[in-house]
Parts: C-alpha cells; sequence; structure tokens
C-alpha cells in the first residue's frame, strides 16, 4: 500500500467525540441499513464502498453480533445531494468542537426523511471524511461523509475503501485508537501499514469486544 499515507483514514477529533454519544447505552438496530449518495454512477468510490460494507458483515458474522450492514442501496445524482452536502460542510467546518447537545441544530428533513439508517454521502467536496450522529435521533442515525480525493490518492481504491470502512467503523461505534497499523487508527503510520488476509487492515481485541458489548451477540 504505497500510499497509506497518514492523511489515509482522516476522521478529525470531532468524529471520535461524536460517536461517544453512541455508547453501550445507546440503542442498536440488529440491521443497520445504508443508503449511498453517488455524484455519478461512474464514481470510483461506489465499488469500495461496497467492499468495505461487506468486510463489516464478515467481521461482524464472525463476532456472531446481531448488527448486519444491509444494502447498500445507491441513488445517483439526487436531487437532495445539494442540501446533504451543504449540511456535510458545516459539520466539517466546526472542526474539534462537540456536538452541542439542545443548541446542536437539526439535520436538514432532506436527510432525516430519508428511509434510511446511515447516509453514506459520497462528497464531491474536499473536506474531512468523517462520521456524524444526527442530532435527537433514536435509535442512531449516522451521516458518514467520503472526500472527494486529490493527487495520489484520487482514484486508489485500496485508499477509498479503507476511509469508508474506518467510517463505517465509527458508525458502529468503535472510537480511534493509538495502534497506527489498524483500521480505527487515529493517526496513522504513513507508508508502512499493510492489510491482514482480508484485505483490511486490522481491529484491535478491544475492538471486538467493544462490538460484542454494543451490539450483542446472536
Amino acid at each position: 500500500m504505497s500510499r497509506m499515507r497518514a492523511s489515509l483514514l482522516i476522521a478529525a477529533n470531532v468524529v471520535a467525540a461524536a460517536v461517544l454519544l453512541c455508547g453501550p447505552a445507546a440503542a442498536w438496530a440488529a440491521d443497520r441499513s445504508i443508503l449511498v449518495l453517488a455524484p455519478s454512477a461512474e464514481d470510483d468510490r461506489i465499488e469500495p464502498a461496497r467492499e468495505a460494507i461487506a468486510f463489516w458483515n464478515d467481521r461482524l458474522a464472525e463476532l456472531g453480533v446481531d448488527t448486519r450492514l444491509s444494502g447498500p442501496r445507491l441513488i445517483v445524482d439526487s436531487p437532495v445531494a445539494r442540501t446533504v452536502e451543504n449540511y456535510a460542510r458545516s459539520v466539517a467546518q466546526r472542526g474539534v468542537r462537540l456536538p452541542g447537545g439542545e443548541a446542536e441544530p437539526d439535520a436538514p428533513r432532506e436527510i432525516t426523511d430519508l428511509d434510511t439508517d446511515i447516509v453514506l454521502l459520497l462528497s464531491g467536496q474536499h473536506i474531512l471524511s468523517y462520521t456524524w450522529p444526527l442530532p435527537r435521533i433514536d435509535p442512531p442515525r449516522h451521516l458518514v461523509v467520503i472526500r472527494l480525493a486529490r493527487g495520489l490518492d484520487r482514484g486508489d481504491a485500496m485508499v477509498s475503501r479503507h476511509v469508508v470502512a474506518h467510517e463505517l467503523g465509527h458508525a458502529l461505534g468503535l472510537l480511534h485508537n493509538d495502534s497506527p497499523h489498524t483500521l480505527m487508527c487515529g493517526p496513522c503510520q504513513p507508508l508502512t501499514s499493510e492489510p491482514d488476509e482480508t484485505g483490511f487492515l486490522p481491529l484491535t481485541p478491544t475492538e471486538r469486544e467493544r462490538l460484542v458489548a454494543l451490539h450483542g451477540r446472536r
């Protein structure tokens, strides 16, 4: 993975802080549906996103937990995409500020009216990739934003699928860790991280235990 640079799995401190809102007390649905908003059917992040979803379903099955990621449903050039993009940019611009509880503005209805647990936006913006819990919704629903990469990372399926898998890990309740060669690293070591037999960077034993604690055994 010659281009697995430090920016590969970018998720700002705001993401880890936001995921804390969805800790063990949260009510997790047995299946988490995913809707992918893509700017075009030719977007080179669509297939890596599908691979990342399959990776998580394999790991969840290994753990014997209740949760699965269903779908994804793909919507191309949606009329709500502009609203979702604007909301994604407003969240990214808040930097490391924590979600503001009652002060946190509601997500636009164009997002909350979507019939899905996870909105995965393949963004047309060069902003942070991140995962954000939609305010005041129970059980938790998330917006996952995957930035439009530039430079050498653009079109690199290995980079894209790790970024998507990392962000979906947050949507499943995982935080950043300090192990630089793992999927949920924050930050990651550039150039030196290699996937395991799954084709992805590994989870830590602690993360596997957390998934079981959050989602329960079948």
